[in-house]
């Protein structure tokens, strides 16, 4: 069998944040994840092999740093790695996700998050709420295989789910979830994502994590996943074959409390290389 590996790739950015007047300070994720992701692995074993980069993003411009960490997604598949790309802010999913597309020609999309993140662009500002409503009118992801799983924010906008409905996206509610159970869910979601595609993102914006659990982001609330329910989401994502993007986005290290959401997003790369080993 193919020795798997993973290629962690952090992207200190969080101008798109800015840009649609959140709290700034996912720039700080990557790095901070990163240590106590090397504390938490330090003695365990039967993990993928990884390597470690950070992009150097280009200060106050969006798109050109989605243009950096699209090349670098693109190599690493190339080298047969799984990229994990660590925000920074949830924009960036665009870069890696196209780079999935470029080089699979044809993927899917799930997406663990309060909120849609289709919002148009306005005015030329490539926000944090913009990335999918790019990726699907940029022809690289097809509503079809596009699931939002576990939205759950009162503040997404009628307009934004009727645009997915329109595409003909997949709308999981959190309550849904909770009413049908977490791994009927996520087989739901995954079974979408992959049909008749050649590849999957999977993607968890940590604000769709209840705060107590993951108070480190922009927008935290109170209502979301558990930190038992995001974790085996992690695991079962990287235990599907099709899954070969994982973006962790948003942590906010400025507002975390006791290093509480860096250390939950540590354990969920964990938990995604512990799925990958069952492959």
């Amino acid at each position: 069998m193919k020795e798997l590996r993973v290629y962690i790739l952090g992207v200190p950015f969080d101008y798109g944040i800015q840009l649609i007047n959140g709290r700034p300070g996912a720039r700080f994720g990557p790095k901070k994840i990163k240590e106590a992701l090397c504390a938490l692995i330090k003695n365990q074993k039967n993990l993928p092999s990884i390597h470690y980069e950070n992009i150097t993003p280009v200060k106050k411009n969006v798109q050109k740093t989605h243009e950096r960490v699209t090349a670098s997604v693109v190599k690493i598949l190339k080298a047969g790695e799984v990229p994990i790309v660590i925000g920074g802010g949830h924009d960036i999913s665009f870069g890696s996700v196209q780079a999935l597309a470029i080089f699979y020609k044809k993927i899917g999309q799930i997406n663990i998050d309060a909120h849609y993140d289709v919002r148009p662009v306005e005015g030329g500002k490539i926000t944090s709420g913009t990335p999918f409503r790019r990726l699907l009118d940029g022809g690289f992801l097809s509503g079809k295989n596009f699931v939002e799983l576990g939205i759950h924010s009162p503040k997404n906008l009628e307009e934004h789910r009727n645009y997915l409905v329109k595409k003909k996206a997949t709308l999981i509610k959190l309550d849904y979830i909770n009413r049908i159970g977490l791994e009927k869910s996520c087989d739901k979601a995954l079974s979408i994502a992959s049909k008749n595609t050649h590849a999957v993102a999977f993607d968890i914006d940590i604000d769709g994590v209840q705060k107590r659990f993951a108070p480190g982001c922009s927008a935290p609330g109170i209502q979301g996943f558990t930190k038992k329910q995001i974790c085996t989401l992690a695991y079962r994502a990287g235990k599907n074959k099709h899954v070969q993007l994982f973006n962790l986005m948003e942590v906010s290290p400025v507002y975390d409390r006791k290093n509480k959401t860096v250390r939950l997003a540590a354990e969920l790369i964990v938990c995604f290389m512990r799925g990958m080993n069952e492959r």
